[in-house]
């Protein structure tokens, strides 16, 4: 009976370890705001725009204006200029370009801005004071003859070179904010998206749970894509939520990973990813179970688990021992 009782103490002590280790996979360590964040002094030179963007219908022929307004959030009063460039993308990580020229960034060139004088020019000037808001009108003068689909500009406010202050390394800094125009044509449009590379790693030694996807736009306008991130432990509760939104541009494709900052060195994870393309016509989604386990925690499992076995092992060789000297 005592070599049973401490065969019984020997396993016990192994499974608490175990179960020991175990709860620490549902550890989430909490980050603490930072506080006392230093005061930065406010730049002499400091532009902000509104609204960010703009979506608009463009029928050949026509002209159509719009504004925007224009805000001094400096410390100084300073002249700046207003200008159209193209907006198109360069890579799949949607790095975006603003000097390439393609048959999708003409609308460029149909924009034109009202001076200080009301008089229409590819590239206006204003002086504009501390606290100042400013409204700029700009027309958008469609030709006869324009390709169907999307086109898209960047509307640039921009102050002088001759403004602002100096660096320490003695370069002048210049405020520049933007505002996208999204145009579309009227005519036949062709909303096309297709969904690929999506995963969802399930096993990882180190590093952050992740989803991450691939989205075609094969049509001649753009559209929205939404993308909804979830991790929750194995029970259920909620751990981590982000939603994101994003816009496609046509004859691309926009790789997104979305990435749970704050993610534990260990745990077992419900994760929920799903990609969204035209107001949920093209849609991709999936729910799995990731595993983080580093290596040294790989390591004592096996060593644990081999214990384990070889321990009862040893147990049933010394049962089928006591039976066959009893048969005797």
């Amino acid at each position: 009976m005592r070599k049973k009782t401490n065969g019984f103490r020997v396993l016990s002590l192994v499974a608490a370890t175990i179960l020991g280790l175990g709860s620490l996979l549902s550890f989430v360590p909490s980050v603490g705001a930072e506080e006392g964040a230093k005061e930065t002094q406010k730049p002499a030179v400091w532009l902000q725009i509104s609204p960010v963007s703009n979506k608009v219908t463009l029928v050949a022929g026509e002209k159509n204006e719009y504004n925007f307004t224009v805000s001094n959030i400096g410390s100084e009063t300073f002249s700046y200029h207003v200008y159209a460039a193209p907006y198109s993308i360069s890579d799949e990580e949607y790095n975006v370009n603003f000097s390439n020229e393609t048959n999708r960034t003409q609308i460029s060139r149909w924009i034109k801005f009202y001076d200080a004088e009301n008089k229409l020019t590819d590239r206006a000037g204003f002086t504009i004071k501390s606290g100042e808001k400013q409204t700029i009108n700009y027309q958008i003068s469609v030709p006869e003859d324009i390709p169907a689909g999307g086109q898209y500009a960047t509307i640039f406010a921009e102050s002088d070179e001759t403004e602002g202050e100096l660096s320490s390394s003695g370069i002048k800094t210049v405020s520049r904010v933007g505002l996208i125009v999204y145009g579309r044509t009227e005519g036949e449009t062709e909303d096309k998206a297709n969904i690929t590379d999506f995963n969802i790693p399930t096993f990882l030694t180190s590093g952050k749970i992740s989803a991450d996807s691939r989205v075609e736009n094969n049509g001649n306008t753009d559209f929205e894509v939404v993308y909804e991130f979830e991790v929750s432990s194995i029970f259920g509760k909620q751990l981590f939520v982000k939603n994101n939104a994003y816009n496609i541009l046509p004859d691309t494709a926009r790789h997104v990973k979305t990435e749970w900052e704050e993610t534990p060195m260990m745990g077992f994870y419900k994760v929920h990813y799903k990609v969204a393309a035209l107001n949920g016509e093209t849609t991709r989604e999936a729910t799995k179970i990731v595993v983080i386990m580093p290596i040294w925690m790989i390591i004592i499992s096996i060593i644990l688990l081999t214990f384990i076995i070889v321990w009862v092992i040893i147990l049933i060789r010394k049962r089928k021992e006591r039976k066959s000297r009893l048969l005797v």
